[in-house]
């Protein structure tokens, strides 16, 4: 049984069903092999995210809850033709809630405009042309003299297949490596449309690793890639190093890894979103303010998660393209709201995870816990300043 519903922005009508099926994750994977396009989509399979579905279209949108806001993980999965009725019928779902999308890609953009969505841009992504790359030239000097020396000290990749035989010790020593990263970056995996090492399970992950004592010394660090389908590549996500790594180790893993990527035929590497960074949107002169508190933001804000450190050190691969990404929402103005849902979803952290659990009651952790959340709030506070002067 279903409700019918005219849109009164579009005129279609559409239908909402009263009892939504909870897919599995074999057809949400499915729809990812089908339709997955953004470097992000096949991270939708991870963390506590609630999947929607229409009777009318073969696909999903995925979301999460927070502050009474509604927040979708990077592009809808479904065939283009069919995005517009997929994003009205999630949007009459949501019963007036509101609605923002995180992350979505120019080709996307238009359907979120054509069925109500305002929108800004938040950064760029950085992509690789695969069968371009290479360490050649005077514009890849640093990444090159850092990928030699990391190889004069014995450093080695390889890829790892966490379920083969005799993986278990290496296992072991990847959620050693990664744990201590954490413990630096905040003790938490930032969720959302950002990957977790997921060793317990099988999936369409490739992990490499980089080990030094020419393949037989400790792990140094360690990337894992996941697939983006639609565009024939691979989106470098999940990044782990020992704080004390033989310098050079992640050039190493990342230009190695493009190497091989390119040599199996595959088109393009992404290096995922640099949040706040290059923002050139022509229609960001109609959000004045909120464009100014955004370049504030992405020069002075310091902390776990650097925005201009992490744009400075994607740049330095020199990627063939730096795509536009977006965040959209579903009212006539980016509310503080809006904002605040958007950036706890993302950082994956609240109030109450910063006092539970044994292990931050000891002081030092929970200052640790409370930087991680102070440098994601001061960037909501500033925004919302912005928007609420405007």
């Amino acid at each position: 049984m279903q409700l019918m519903k005219r849109s009164s922005i579009t005129g279609r009508t559409y239908a909402k069903p009263i009892f939504q099926i909870h897919p599995g994750r074999e057809r949400l994977e499915a729809w990812i092999r089908k339709y997955g396009t953004n470097s992000s989509s096949y991270v939708l399979l991870e963390g506590p995210k609630r999947y929607f579905t229409s009777p009318r279209v073969d696909g999903f949108i995925a979301y999460q809850l927070s502050a009474g806001v509604a927040v979708i993980g990077g592009d809808p999965i479904c065939s283009p033709e069919k995005m517009d009725h997929l994003l009205e019928d999630f949007s009459f779902s949501m019963s007036g809630r509101a609605v923002c999308a995180y992350q979505i890609t120019p080709e996307t953009l238009n359907a979120f405009r054509r069925t109500g969505f305002k929108d800004v841009q938040i950064g760029r992504e950085a992509v690789f042309d695969l069968t371009k790359f290479t360490l050649a030239g005077g514009e890849m000097e640093l990444v090159r003299a850092a990928t030699n020396k990391a190889k004069r000290e014995g450093v080695v990749v390889f890829e790892h297949h966490p379920f083969a035989l005799g993986s278990e010790s290496i296992n072991s020593e990847l959620q050693e490596v990664s744990s201590e990263w954490l413990r630096v970056k905040g003790n938490h995996e930032m969720g959302f449309l950002l990957g977790s090492p997921s060793l317990e399970r099988r999936t369409a992950k490739r992990y490499f690793v980089a080990r030094s004592g020419g393949g037989k010394g400790r792990i140094e660090g360690f990337i894992v890639c996941e697939p983006i389908y639609g565009r024939n590549g691979f989106y470098l996500d999940c990044t782990r190093r020992r704080t004390d790594a033989v310098r050079g180790t992640m050039e190493l893993l990342t230009s190695e890894i493009f190497r091989r990527l390119r040599d199996e035929g595959y088109a393009i590497g992404s290096m995922g979103l640099a949040p706040l960074a290059k923002l050139d949107d022509p229609d960001l002169r109609l959000h004045p303010r909120l464009a100014k508190l955004m370049q504030f933001t992405y020069e002075r804000v310091e902390g776990a998660y650097d925005f201009k450190h992490l744009y400075r050190y994607k740049a330095k691969y020199h990627p063939h393209a730096w795509e536009r990404r977006y965040l959209c929402f579903n009212q006539p103005r980016l509310s503080p709201r809006m904002l605040y849902a958007t950036v706890q979803v993302r950082n994956a952290i609240s109030i109450r995870g910063i006092f539970s659990g044994e292990k931050y009651k000891s002081g030092i952790e929970l200052t640790k816990r409370m930087d991680s959340w102070k440098h994601s709030i001061s960037f909501v506070i500033g925004l919302c300043s912005a928007l609420l002067l405007s």
